[in-house]
């Protein structure tokens, strides 16, 4: 995560602090928060009930008005509807306790959530009216009731609806709608939560009563409830019904709110206190039956009532979290084994799921994998469920794609609600794994800084600056401090999954102060650097006041400089065994200064002005040096006899993420500024060689030995003074010859045909792979072995250039001991410490990627542990890469006349050739009269058959022999 420091006007932030007598801090913060205005900070630091606009300004005020006093008047019973979250019940509860009080005949009603879900439900407005009520008022819901509206009106009902969600394309036709986010809506503040809504109904009352303002304030202590639990802006009027508010909730006579801040250990009750304590146990009546009890809570004025409903909340609360917790780790378990944690949303399922808390492990989900996150319960068939988003990802519009797959589906940016048909989940994730593949959203997650302190800066009049703009919540967030370079003391961590964080921050003059985290992203307990090098922390926190001084509540938190790259470098590694597809290149970045190619530069930058044509025998790390210097110079050609062994030369070469290099040959055809390719592509003018500044030609001797013929052909192409031939053999030729050699030192043991294990007793160890496909697969298994394997790292092409060059570093630098890799590397198994084991547990297609493996100047042990039956799936891979009889095969096609994509692919199956490798043999057909994959097909075969086949059964010296010394005394390469 990105720590980002504020920047202000420090010239404007001292003349309000002047001017209005602030200290500086506070003028800094309001000026970061765009108060500029000196009438607009007065109203913001000092929110009154002058403040506030005349309620009649609200679109139906005066209609919603003038039917609830008719009401009165007439006497016509009034019943109020609310919703079951903190907002509803709070609503319900200010509407009731007004206009009971004034004259009223009121009874109220709030749903369940599991039985009957959001909104006015026909079916107990009819009930209603039997009972006589002939007025509907509703609070935090209404505004998408259409059928219930119209069934009320038949009834001969008034229909008053009080609201505050967004409205879709129309408006019930309610006798009265106020919502401030009704599209034709002029009230300069739109952002009321539904009991502010309520409150602004009450006061227009009031008005026309002739009712004191203050009287109407005496609830003031639930709408500031309401109003925070809803995480409504606390900006404008809202500012002042809740910095009121929280002065009459500290002054409460309400019973049961006293019970339950008692029970909570509440004090002086704060906003914070509010949204992270007391309305979550509010919530939990309605999210696990009925919200009833969170209400008769509010309204009891009954002690021994209160005891027992405040006690039955807290129970509540603790259920709703086992459930919570229960169904949380079901829904990783189903996530960690099971291809949705490689989707960029993530979509789990699971049967009987407590709809009450699907929202919560939604977001729980979201902050461990940092991913959009989608949690469904099914039953009967159906599918209900609830969506979290991360920041930056508008979670409405991404899905709004995939619309159809869902029943019903709604929501905003951060969060939405549907229901889905059981049956279509795997559809939808098969949508969004083809739409979206292995992308991932780039969530650009960072924490802005208000001001950076040390830890002696940290004192009362740091609170005291800060209690200017408390209350703090949802558009007025708790200022963020970076304390810096700061001493530990002492450090905990705790919870479940030890994402918390106690510690004790001491400064340069002992002064010390305390901080707790919570649900940190990174689990730091686990991280090496933590416990072993720990002096001192970067901590990046709001600052509170708990009952005997400033308190942290920490955000997040980095080792200081001091000890950073240690630091940087077991956390490297710690995030990649962790989840290494989220790693994120900006949190790596110092891992791109290590080049380790410039020492090797240095003994072949004179061939760069060597005549040519010449010869350049070396070990494959000093090649590999030589190819990636010569790209820097000039566009560069690396002819190859054939996919093998330019697939050898255009894996090692990746380990360097060379810019703009391509490997081309009969399925890759796109040409970059660089080009590894095979003699046929050549040969058969598919790529302009005089284009290029350098043209190389890798292991032509082997072509030659392959088809005269071809390599005749090859040499006819190309002009004689452009040429470089590059080898890692020895041979004889009737052109200039350089040798640049290192020794490899290294050691080799027979295992073929022994049982693969993974146990080891040396402190270094390396399992070789020469199918890159089988790294993932056998990492990921080995990865969960335990502590043994903690630490291991894999090395593929499929990697991210920064993770390439960080995992290459850190193997130089020591700090990496276990890895599995794919073979044509560089030498990066033998950068492993002197006495490694290496282990190769797949057949190579070729001699080269043993020499690969052992050619660093580390002294290392190569181990083969390949067997018949690996050499014999080795073969049938190739045959299968490169089909016989595709000639026929694409007859074939054009004789059944196959027209579409569908009838394409059946043909595909049933051929067994891929659709990749039969599309292009078709356009080749079509194009050139010639199927490039079938003249490809020969050199890789009889190649493969002649020099790579002898290592199944060649002695261990034999196969030795060839790796020390590459001498092929039966070659003469003539030029």
């Amino acid at each position: 995560m990105k720590w980002e420091l504020k920047k202000f006007n420090k010239e404007l932030a001292q003349k309000i602090s002047e001017e209005l007598n602030l200290p500086f801090l506070t003028s800094q913060l309001l000026v970061t928060r765009g108060y500029t205005d000196f009438e607009e900070i007065e109203k913001f630091l000092y929110p009154s009930k002058k403040h506030l606009r005349s309620p009649f300004l609200l679109k139906d005020m005066d209609k919603a008005v003038k039917y609830l006093l008719e009401a009165r008047e007439k006497k016509l019973p009034v019943f109020v509807y609310g919703d079951y979250d903190v907002d509803g019940i709070t609503g319900v509860a200010t509407l009731v306790t007004f206009l009971s009080k004034y004259g009223w005949k009121v009874d109220y009603y709030i749903p369940n959530r599991l039985d009957e879900g959001y909104g006015i439900q026909p079916q107990v407005v009819e009930e209603y009216f039997k009972k006589g009520y002939r007025v509907l008022l509703s609070v935090d819901c209404g505004i998408t009731s259409f059928e219930a509206v119209e069934k009320a009106r038949k009834l001969g009902m008034h229909v008053i609806i009080t609201d505050h969600h967004t409205i879709k394309d129309k408006i019930p036709e309610a006798h009265a709608v106020v919502d401030p986010k009704r599209e034709d809506e002029t009230y300069p503040f739109r952002d009321f939560a539904g009991v502010g809504v309520a409150y602004k109904l009450i006061s227009a009352v009031a008005q026309e009563l002739g009712i004191p303002g203050d009287k109407v304030d005496e609830v003031l202590d639930i709408v500031a409830l309401g109003t925070i639990a809803d995480m409504v802006d606390l900006v404008d009027e809202n500012r002042y019904i809740v910095k009121e508010g929280l002065k009459r909730l500290n002054a409460t006579n309400r019973i049961g709110l006293l019970q339950l801040m008692k029970k909570l250990n509440i004090t002086n009750i704060s906003s914070q206190d509010i949204g992270y304590r007391l309305a979550p146990k509010l919530n939990a009546a309605g999210r696990l039956y009925s919200a009833e009890d969170a209400y008769k809570l509010i309204m009891t004025d009954n002690i021994s009532s209160a005891e027992q409903l405040a006690e039955m909340l807290m129970g509540y609360n603790f259920t709703r979290q086992e459930i919570e917790n229960k169904i949380f780790k079901e829904a990783i378990e189903k996530i960690e084994h099971s291809k949705i944690k490689d989707l960029p949303i993530l979509i789990v399922s699971g049967n009987n799921w407590h709809a009450g808390v699907l929202g919560i492990v939604a977001t729980k989900l979201v902050q461990k994998y940092n991913k959009p996150s989608l949690v469904v319960s099914l039953e009967n068939g159906i599918g209900r469920g609830s969506g979290r988003s991360v920041d930056g990802v508008n979670i409405l519009e991404v899905l709004s794609d995939f619309a159809s797959y869902f029943e019903e589906f709604g929501g905003h940016p951060m969060a939405i609600g549907f229901s889905i048909k059981d049956e279509k989940i795997p559809e939808l994730i098969e949508a969004i794994s083809e739409k979206f593949g292995n992308t991932f959203f780039e969530v650009d997650s960072k924490i802005e800084i208000d001001s950076i302190l040390e830890v002696d800066d940290i004192n009362d009049e740091i609170i005291d600056s800060l209690r200017y703009l408390e209350p703090f919540g949802h558009g007025n967030p708790e200022p963020v401090f970076l304390i810096k370079d700061s001493i530990v003391d002492r450090i905990r961590f705790f919870g479940n999954t030890n994402s918390n964080v106690r510690m004790i921050l001491k400064g340069k003059n002992k002064q010390t102060v305390e901080g707790i985290g919570f649900g940190l992203r990174k689990n730091y307990y686990d991280i090496p650097a933590i416990q072993a090098f720990l002096t001192s922390l970067d901590v990046v926190a709001n600052i509170r006041k708990n009952g005997v001084g400033p308190i942290l509540n920490i955000l997040d938190f980095k080792i200081s400089s001091i000890h950073e790259e240690d630091y940087n470098d077991k956390y490297f590694i710690y995030s990649f065994t962790n989840d290494w597809k989220s790693q994120k290149e900006e949190e790596f970045k110092h891992f791109g200064v290590f080049d380790e190619l410039s020492q090797r530069y240095e003994k072949v930058e004179k061939y760069l002005h060597v005549q040519r044509p010449f010869v350049l025998q070396m070990d494959p790390m000093t090649r590999n040096a030589f190819l990636m210097l010569l790209m820097q110079k000039g566009r560069t050609l690396i002819v190859n006899p054939n996919n093998i062994e330019a697939l050898h030369v255009y894996e090692s070469l990746s380990r360097h993420s060379p810019k703009d290099l391509s490997f081309v040959n009969s399925l890759n055809r796109k040409i970059s500024n660089h080009v590894i390719t095979n003699a046929v592509m050549l040969v058969e003018e598919q790529i302009p060689v005089d284009d290029f500044d350098f043209i190389v030609l890798n292991e032509i001797h082997i072509l030659s030995a392959l088809s005269t013929e071809m390599y005749e052909k090859l040499l006819k192409k190309l002009k004689k003074d452009k040429l470089i031939i590059t080898s890692l053999y020895k041979f004889d030729t009737n052109i200039p010859l350089y040798s640049e050699e290192r020794k490899l030192n290294f050691g080799l043991e027979d295992r073929r045909n022994s049982k693969k294990t993974i146990d080891y007793d040396v402190d270094s160890i390396a399992f070789l792979f020469s199918n890159y496909n089988y790294v993932t697969k056998f990492y990921e298994k080995l990865i969960t072995k335990g502590y043994k394997f903690k630490d291991l790292v894999f090395y593929s092409p499929i990697l991210e250039d920064f993770q390439k060059k960080a995992i290459s570093t850190l193997i130089k630098k020591g700090r990496i001991k276990k890895l599995v890799s794919s073979t044509n590397s560089d030498g990066l198994p033998s950068m492993l410490p002197n006495g490694s084991e290496i282990r190769l547990f797949d057949f190579p297609l070729s001699v080269k990627e043993l020499i690969d493996a052992v050619s660093g100047d580390s002294y290392t042990i190569l181990q083969l542990y390949y067997n018949e039956e690996d050499a014999k799936k080795r073969m049938e891979h190739l045959k299968k890469l490169f089909p016989e009889n595709l000639e026929n095969v694409v007859k074939e096609f054009f004789e059944n006349n196959i027209k579409n994509k569908e009838e394409f692919l059946e043909f595909s199956k049933n051929v067994s050739i891929s659709p990749k490798i039969l599309n292009q043999a078709i356009k080749d057909y079509k194009e050139i009269k010639k199927i490039l994959r079938n003249v490809e097909r020969e050199f890789e075969l009889r190649y493969f058959e002649r020099y790579t086949m002898f290592l199944l059964n060649n002695s261990i010296k034999d196969i030795y022999k060839m790796i020390e010394e590459r001498d092929m005394y039966d070659t003469y390469l003539e030029i």
